[in-house]
């Protein structure tokens, strides 16, 4: 039989959500992405993902001063393989910004910024998300070809998260900004400058 009196037990039940409430949720991202559907490049390209890129945390305060903790870099490798499966013939990973043949170009991404609102701040039901990336185009022996930026949204509504909200729907919002991310880079491909005069020179505009 517990001899706690009831009333202590009261008080520590309210203590210890009070400390659930001000916890500062955090946000390790994992996981794969779909293989976009899309016509493929048959073109070899590779991609340099700096640390700076893989390590990519963003926190902020918000919410009466709890840190907000999203841990985004994890993924960026999930996702630009995913990408680059369904885009090109084949692809890799470099170590430095040059390459062999049959590499013909490189891609080269950065996150410049990385923004998100809560329900409490927009007075919505919506977690949402944007994120900001910069890609530096480089041909094969490391010269600069060109840079283009490409920003990303993703939002997720809270009733579908109902066992954790803070943390589960943010993820979500997260991963939605991902997923346009590589939407937006799919679609809008033979449309960006530097790109499109590269294709050209393959013989794969139109």
């Amino acid at each position: 039989m517990n001899s706690t009196p009831r009333h202590v037990r009261g008080w520590v039940f309210a203590l210890l959500l009070a400390l659930g409430a001000c916890a500062s949720p955090k946000i390790s991202m994992e996981g794969s992405f779909p293989i976009p559907l899309v016509n493929q490049y048959p073109v070899t390209v590779g991609w340099v993902l700096d640390e700076e890129l893989l390590a990519f945390t963003h926190s902020e305060k918000v919410d009466r001063g709890s840190e907000w903790v999203i841990k985004i870099g994890t993924v960026q490798q999930a996702m630009f393989d995913s990408l680059s499966k369904g885009m090109f013939k084949s692809h890799v990973f470099l170590k430095e910004e040059k390459a062999e043949p049959p590499v013909t170009v490189i891609f080269v991404p950065s996150i410049e910024e990385l923004q998100f609102s809560t329900p409490a701040q927009t007075r919505s039901k919506y977690f949402e998300v944007w994120i900001k990336y910069k890609f530096k185009l480089l041909n094969a022996d490391g010269s600069l070809r060109g840079e283009f930026p490409l920003t990303a949204y993703g939002k997720a509504h809270t009733q579908n998260y109902s066992l954790n909200t803070t943390t589960s729907a943010l993820e979500e919002a997260t991963n939605a900004a991902c997923r346009d991310a590589m939407a937006f880079f799919a679609l809008q491909f033979r449309t960006l400058p530097p790109v499109k005069t590269w294709l050209d020179e393959e013989g794969l505009g139109g």
